[in-house]
């Protein structure tokens, strides 16, 4: 999704791996970088989080993300974190 602050890519339960799945969209979409990437990102390893954190300037892992993806992120990327919850609003 095009916003003024930039792409949005929005996965669901990432079996693929939400890192590939945003490599993709930048490929096709012709972005160098995501704005945000937000969903379920499959309970992926730390490798797959610091690849996508790499894409993108926000990471919003939600539902099948895990607990552990949530705190790596939010301890290892803080600047990217951002807690997403059902209900929750994001503006651009």
């Amino acid at each position: 999704m095009e916003t003024p602050s930039g792409l949005v890519v929005i996965v669901g339960c990432s079996h693929p791996g939400a890192d590939r799945l945003t490599e993709a969209v930048l490929e096709v979409s012709g972005y160098k970088r995501a704005h945000l990437v937000i969903g379920g990102f499959h309970y992926p390893s730390k490798a797959t989080l610091d690849r996508l954190a790499g894409m993108t300037e926000l990471v919003a892992p939600a539902h099948c993300s895990g607990d552990k993806a949530k705190t790596y992120i939010q301890k290892k990327h803080p600047e990217k974190f951002v807690i997403v919850r059902t209900g929750s609003v994001i503006e651009f």
